[in-house]
């Protein structure tokens, strides 16, 4: 059907897109748009009438197809752009409701089909961009176009369609989930609107443009630009529509070779400013390994006709744009000669999260935000896994297994929310995009996957996407998929930990007398001491525990359905000991009677594969903060993890340290943890040094970063300051040629010494840390500068490292960095709190353009653990909260912190004091 045939019979075709499931054949022509007259006439009055939609468009219009236009010019202040929108109305209409928030609409139409264009005006558009296309005159039910033209400045910041500097050059980027898309064109910016988008982009002849989609043509244009016309997409919701236009380096990797679930090669590209190309390499040469995994699991080939893999400056995080996936630039950029082993480790790990999107997310969609976590649950889960399967030797598993333990400490709070949350304002779209979503999400989608075997789960899995191809899905269609392929009920477990928050708190206790042994169970809500949340709640937990039997390691498990329960364990006798979390699966605090625990403290350690001596050792500090175990009881138990091969591992004890080095800063016993913490870590720095050893696992260098910063800081060992001091000088060339020197210091271990260095540092050396920030654009090595300039403690210099969250040179990403660094230390916190204070207009102005970053400052006094500054921390930010977005809730979780914390010092600190006094 060509192009030019007649409205009805395009409009009719287009509609049908979604559901069909084919690829979007290309647009009808634009239909001449009627100018809109000046205001609203009396015509319009009726339509001004209707009332506004609360959150969602009204369900009567149903958008079919939606042809773009911009006209985007980098170093201009702003684009203009049109639109073409086919939709279904299904009763007359004298306005519609759809999605623009700050653009200014020039012209406005609706063509019913078969029809004279009706002139129609923008307007009535509230805080979060929905507004009103007030016709002049009604238009019939059935089939019609919306045409509107527009321009609109570039958004500040990174969200939306926004622009950015490189050595003077400009760039424009997009960035449009959750609900920015309407920042850039009008739409209906909800996620179970999917459809075809067709974009065509006028952009300066010699600029690159990237789109979702394959170009398909280019011509000449006016005033300088070149007209780009790109494929239409398969159906999408407006979010993960992208754009990136400038010159840009487009760099042509090797395809992605066909395998069992794919015939095809797979065109790949890498995208990125100019003359930073080359720094794509190693994620060409990986990028594809990491796809070609994922099709294994999914058993089904790539959805998209092409991938290109976009570094991003100043964006955060990553976006899985369909076919155009966004990444920070420090995620994909790596020199694996240079890279620190948390660098690579974050490629693998945000690669494999993108594109397993691909599948869960984009194929398959969302029907509403309600079910952000089907989406980002699913690819956190999947993101570690795959990396694991890609390169064992990073331990992504291990770093799930963290992120797991700080979901449950999350989970504690009583203002914590559910995975599956209720939408019920703007500001539960933003707070969906939190821990609750991503590692709580996850961590139970894992418990899941253990409990029903993996073959089993990823078979419900297919079925979820073959039954759902190209359109949204619900979280009752993913457990029903999962639910036919186990052939039983995974719903209504599953759903006991979707749609309630809170994590269980499962108090175990060996059994031996008058029978066949066995782990009694008991369970309730897990709440820390000075919580006032209700305990009296029940979830249905798979609960498995391991323990020795028969001369070998046993592993018994059981679906914990009511209050109280047995799970048998085999065996004549009583097992020696009993770990009730095997492998460090189940999502949930677990606590053992003091008898049991010293059992496992004494003989299971070194039977404890690692995830379970991390569950192990957060137990420990889940009893603690329950108020169950007292501290000296909690550290002399951690202490024996403080030697541990794994960081995760290892670090639970310093928690402990650190805490009380803060709480026991002015008094005289504070030099006595010093000493301890000393002690403490001495045979891990004998052991690791400064120098990494032939042949010594990757994880071993993150393991040596903690060891030597945890040594300096908390400990103070003068040696290891003194060296980290050294290391520091060279790395920034001080006395020498003020250039910095990579190779001074290595990788993985320039963060920590910058960092103490910086805690002592003077006017001088604060110049050179900021001076050396002009010098590169190197994301690693900013970090480490900027991790430098965060810890100093000198309150002058403290006064100036503030003062860059506000300075250009910082990027929008890192201008967060200083505060969370001055509020994070005992020695700047008030400093920190009273400059954000004064500065808070302009430091919320700043952050309001970046993703997630208002709700940064928000949760930055939770480090505080006293009363009056949870009544200060109040009293201030109430009513500032309500002006960003998601914030309220945020607000409320950073003071239950607060009065926790302050809960927890005051029952603890006592014991805390006695048992360093004695040591």
């Amino acid at each position: 059907m060509q192009r030019a045939q007649a409205i009805v019979g395009s409009l009719a075709l287009s509609l049908c897109l979604p559901a069909c499931g084919s690829p979007a054949a290309a647009p009808p022509a634009i239909a001449t748009a009627a100018q809109p007259p000046a205001g609203p006439s009396a015509a319009t009055a009726s339509a001004l009438a209707e009332p506004r939609p609360t959150l969602r468009l009204p369900a009567d219009v149903h958008p079919g197809a939606e042809a773009i236009e911009l006209t985007v010019q980098p170093e201009h202040d702003t684009f203009s752009g049109k639109v073409d929108i086919d939709v279904q109305l299904d009763r007359p209409r004298q306005s519609l409701w759809l999605h623009a928030r700050g653009l200014h609409v020039t012209a406005a139409s609706l063509t019913p089909a078969g029809g004279a264009p009706i002139a129609a005006t923008w307007g009535d558009e509230d805080a979060q961009g929905m507004g009103r296309l007030a016709l002049t005159t009604p238009a019939p039910a059935g089939l019609a176009r919306v045409h509107l033209e527009y321009d609109a400045p570039f958004t500040a910041g990174t969200k939306g369609l926004f622009k950015t500097k490189v050595d003077g050059t400009s760039y424009a980027f997009t960035q449009f989930e959750a609900v920015d898309a309407r920042r850039a064109f009008p739409c209906f910016d909800e996620p179970g609107f999917k459809i075809p988008f067709t974009m065509t982009l006028a952009v300066p002849t010699g600029d690159q443009a990237i789109a979702n989609t394959p170009e398909i043509d280019r011509a000449a244009a006016d005033g300088g630009l070149t007209r780009i016309r790109f494929a239409p997409t398969r159906p999408l919701p407006s979010y993960l529509i992208a754009v990136a236009v400038g010159p840009l380096d487009v760099v042509n990797g090797k395809d992605v070779p066909p395998d069992a679930a794919r015939a095809r090669p797979l065109p790949l590209r890498g995208v990125a400013t100019r003359g930073r190309g080359k720094d794509l390499a190693y994620a060409l040469a990986h990028a594809g390994e990491i796809l070609t995994l994922l099709e294994g699991y999914f058993g089904t080939e790539y959805p998209y006709e092409k991938l290109d893999v976009l570094a991003v400056p100043d964006m955060g995080g990553a976006m899985e744009n369909a076919g155009a996936v966004t990444f920070e630039q420090g995620l994909i950029m790596l020199d694996p000669e240079s890279a620190p082993v948390r660098q690579r480790q974050n490629f693998a790990e945000v690669v494999a999260h993108e594109f397993a999107h691909q599948w869960f997310g984009d194929l398959v969609t969302m029907a509403w935000w309600d079910d952000t976590w089907l989406n980002e649950s699913f690819a956190e889960w999947m993101g570690y896994k795959v990396a694991d399967l890609w390169d064992p030797s990073l331990k992504a598993d291990l770093e799930f297994a963290n992120g797991m333990q700080g979901a449950i400490g999350s989970d504690s709070l009583v203002n914590a929310r559910q995975i599956h949350q209720p939408i019920a304002t703007a500001d539960d779209i933003e707070n969906a995009f939190d821990d609750a979503t991503y590692e709580k999400g996850g961590s139970v989608i894992a418990m899941f996957e253990r409990w029903l075997g993996p073959d089993l789960f990823q078979k419900g899995v297919r079925l979820h996407l073959s039954q759902h191809r190209f359109g949204n899905a619900s979280a009752d269609d993913f457990l029903s998929a999962l639910s036919t392929a186990a052939a039983r009920d995974v719903a209504t477990p599953f759903r006991t930990f979707l749609d309630q928050p809170g994590v269980p708190f499962v108090e175990a206790s060996v059994q031996c007398a008058g029978g066949p042994p066995h782990l009694h169970l008991k369970q309730s809500r897990f709440l820390p001491v000075g919580s006032t949340g209700d305990a009296d709640k029940t979830w249905q937990v798979p609960v498995c525990a391991r323990y020795p039997s028969g001369g070998k390691i046993s592993e018994a498990c059981t679906l914990l359905a009511a209050p109280e329960g047995d799970l048998p364990l085999a065996g004549p006798s009583c097992p020696a000991w009993v770990f009730p979390n095997a492998h460090g699966m189940g999502y949930y605090r677990f606590s053992l009677p003091s008898a049991d625990l010293a059992k496992l403290r004494a003989g299971a350690i070194p039977s404890l594969d690692t995830r379970e001596r991390i569950a192990f050792g957060n137990s420990l500090r889940a009893g603690f903060n329950h108020g169950s175990t007292p501290f000296h009881e909690a550290l002399e138990a951690a202490a024996v993890l403080a030697g541990d091969p794994y960081r995760q591992v290892a670090e639970e004890p310093a928690e402990f340290v650190d805490m009380a080095y803060a709480w026991l800063s002015t008094h005289a016993v504070h030099g006595r943890v010093e000493g301890y913490a000393r002690r403490l870590m001495a045979p891990q720095l004998a052991k690791l040094g400064w120098t990494r050893r032939a042949g010594e696992p990757e994880t071993t260098m993150r393991l040596r970063s903690h060891v030597l910063s945890f040594m300096a800081d908390t400990g103070r060992d003068p040696g290891v300051r003194a060296e980290a001091k050294r290391r520091a000088r060279a790395y920034l060339g001080l006395g020498k040629d003020g250039a910095i020197h990579r190779d001074a210091v290595d990788e993985n271990l320039a963060s920590a010494a910058l960092f103490i260095a910086g805690q002592d540092a003077d006017g001088a050396m604060v110049d050179a840390l900021i001076a050396s920030l002009a010098k590169t654009q190197d994301d690693e090595v900013r970090s480490a500068l900027l991790e430098g300039l965060s810890s100093v403690r000198d309150p002058a210099q403290s006064a100036r490292v503030l003062a860059l969250a506000l300075d250009d040179r910082l990027k929008y990403t890192e201008m967060t960095t200083p505060l969370w660094g001055q509020m994070s230390q005992v020695e700047t916190r008030e400093l920190a709190w009273r400059w954000l204070k004064d500065h808070w207009d302009a430091v919320a102005a700043r952050t309001s353009t970046a993703l997630f970053a208002g709700v940064q400052l928000l949760s930055m006094p939770a480090a505080f653990c006293d009363d009056a500054h949870a009544r200060d921390v109040a009293g201030f930010l109430t009513e500032r909260a309500a002006k960003i977005d998601g914030g309220p809730r945020v607000l409320s979780k950073t003071l239950e912190e607060i009065h926790l914390c302050t809960a927890k010092r005051s029952t603890a600190e006592v014991d805390a004091r006695k048992f360093f006094s004695s040591h």
